[in-house]
């Protein structure tokens, strides 16, 4: 068996995006202000911490979100950008130098290799 292992790295800028594209697209799930700032937490689990300025009011409000719906951010991302993702992959997110990155794994079958090596 094969893995193949390929990962998708995401500017600061470009998970405000995510962020921004999920919160236009679900509005009941995210309070209506501006994105200020966006960054990363890894203890003790990985979290993406959102700073959104509620609008209507200078008050600044901390969201935190999951791994999963951190993902989930980045995979619409994806999908809106046009940047291909296989739906039955396994995807999970690491910290790459400071950057978000989502990783898909995929595991590939292969031949019997020993059953190949005598046929030769």
């Amino acid at each position: 068996m094969i893995t193949e292992r390929r990962q998708v790295i995401f500017s600061n800028e470009a998970v405000k995006e995510a962020v921004r594209l999920f919160a236009s697209l679900h509005p009941d799930k995210m309070p209506h202000g501006q994105i200020r700032r966006v960054w990363t937490v890894s203890e003790p689990e990985l979290q993406l911490v959102v700073q959104v300025e509620k609008a209507g009011a200078r008050q600044l409000i901390d969201l935190v979100f999951t791994q999963g719906e951190a993902a989930a951010f980045l995979i619409l991302f994806c999908r809106k950008n046009k940047v291909p993702l296989p739906r039955s992959a396994d995807k999970f997110l690491e910290l790459e130098n400071g950057c978000l990155s989502l990783v898909i794994t995929k595991q590939i079958l292969t031949e019997n290799l020993s059953s190949t090596r005598s046929s030769n």
